[in-house]
């Protein structure tokens, strides 16, 4: 068997094609035409998506009121700590503000507000608890001092906040000092807004720092501050402004001069700055 595969044929014997090569182009535009339906599917999707979107809300709403308007999650009460001044009355009027009320709607800053505007709160802390039960925390003013005007005595804070006023012929349950300005007026749930007042509370916090001193027998004379006077156990100390720590170490030094030489003193003015002066009333018989 012969085998043709390197036979040259001659060109006598080739065909000729009479056809045109074809060279692909590729065009500017496309020229297919969307398929009929495309547009019609887009817009029926976009309105299964509105309509989806709707329901979701209207669910959404509907849940909403549900929410706000069942008695599942009206207040039905208010826990409240860290009392221990505040009476019955005035817990009543704090958690008023929570009757009836949904407990998504209570407004949490209104009632801290609300407490706060009692004196006796310093500080007031509100959260809500599931499914209908308001938490209120308190901080309350613990009295550090009594404020006499003359015509009124008033309960104070270590602050100088005015928290309460009392009758005059009620001793109140601590044992606590007087400042003493006269004619000052005084608000509840305000500080003393008085330079002396500050003085006379600098000097009291060393009185208490020291020791010695019974709380209830101390009174300041606090009309200004360079006449600052202690009033105690029968004696005027003559204080004035400043350098309290050092004046009542002197003031020990004097009244345990004044006890070895047997005398009886009127005053004793610490306002000289390296002495002291002592008015003798008389001397005490051995």
């Amino acid at each position: 068997m012969r085998d043709y595969k390197n036979v040259r044929v001659p060109r006598s014997y080739r065909g000729e094609s009479r056809r045109t090569p074809a060279k692909r182009v590729r065009p500017l535009y496309s020229s297919v035409q969307p398929r009929k339906g495309g547009g019609l599917t887009g817009a029926l999707i976009k309105i299964v998506t509105v309509v989806t979107i709707a329901g979701a809300a209207y669910l959404g709403w509907q849940g909403y009121r549900t929410v706000m308007h069942a008695d599942m999650f009206v207040v039905s009460g208010v826990d409240i700590s860290g009392v221990h001044q505040l009476g019955e009355k005035d817990l009543r009027e704090i958690a008023a503000i929570f009757t009836g009320q949904n407990i998504f709607r209570v407004d949490v800053d209104a009632a801290v507000r609300r407490a706060h505007a009692n004196p006796w709160i310093k500080e007031a802390t509100v959260y809500r608890k599931l499914p209908n039960r308001i938490t209120m925390t308190f901080v309350e003013r613990v009295p550090s001092f009594l404020l006499d005007t003359g015509a009124a005595r008033y309960l104070l804070d270590s602050e100088a906040v005015v928290i309460e006023r009392i009758a005059r012929d009620v001793s109140p349950s601590w044992p606590l000092p007087v400042v003493a300005i006269r004619d000052y007026r005084a608000r509840p749930g305000e500080q003393v807004a008085s330079e002396s007042m500050a003085e006379a509370v600098t000097l009291l916090s060393e009185i208490a720092a020291r020791g010695g001193w019974n709380p209830a027998e101390v009174t300041v004379i606090a009309n200004s501050p360079a006449s600052l006077t202690i009033e105690y156990a029968g004696h005027e100390f003559r204080m004035g402004s400043g350098r309290y720590g050092e004046k009542l170490r002197r003031l020990a030094e004097v009244m345990a001069d004044v006890k070895e030489r047997g005398l009886e003193i009127s005053y004793a003015d610490l306002r000289p700055e390296r002495q002291a002066a002592v008015m003798v009333s008389k001397k005490m018989r051995r």
